[in-house]
């Protein structure tokens, strides 16, 4: 058995090793959710980035993978985040051994790279009405409406 510190909850917890961190905090009664995602999120398959948590002390769980760490930089198309290494999905978290967690941590947004998709969505809105725009003339044209 491990035993995982819960921080903000002020609480230890004995999990066999292997368990999910998820499901491990929700069986105990502890949300890894905030505000509107304990009803809106994808109910544990990796997708959302809502569930996550910092590792206090990593050495009892398992690595983060590649995919983890691509839904935790941006799980929207308008804004990316700084996260840093020890932030993950309790989704996607194994335990391993002891850890010390905190849920609910605070992410910051990357500015740079939010202004980047900002600027990439608005390119692709302006040529998406463009063509858009000149498909439907052509069609319309070509049936004699205009």
């Amino acid at each position: 058995m491990s035993v995982l510190t819960l921080v903000n909850e002020n609480k230890t917890v004995e999990v066999p090793i292997g368990a999910n961190l998820r499901q491990t905090l929700r069986f105990n009664k502890i949300s890894p959710y905030k505000g509107i995602a304990k009803f809106i999120n994808c109910r544990g398959e990796g997708l959302c980035g809502t569930c996550r948590v910092e590792i206090v002390d990593g050495k009892g769980v398992s690595s983060r993978k590649e995919d983890e760490e691509s839904v935790l930089i941006s799980s929207l198309p308008f804004y990316a985040r700084k996260i840093e290494k020890n932030i993950r999905l309790s989704c996607q978290v194994s335990v391993t051994g002891d850890a010390t967690i905190k849920t609910y941590p605070l992410v910051e947004i990357d500015k740079v790279e939010t202004e980047r998709l900002i600027i990439k969505s608005g390119i692709v809105a302006l040529f998406t009405l463009m063509f858009g725009g000149t498909f439907i003339f052509i069609f319309l044209d070509m049936i004699k409406i205009i």
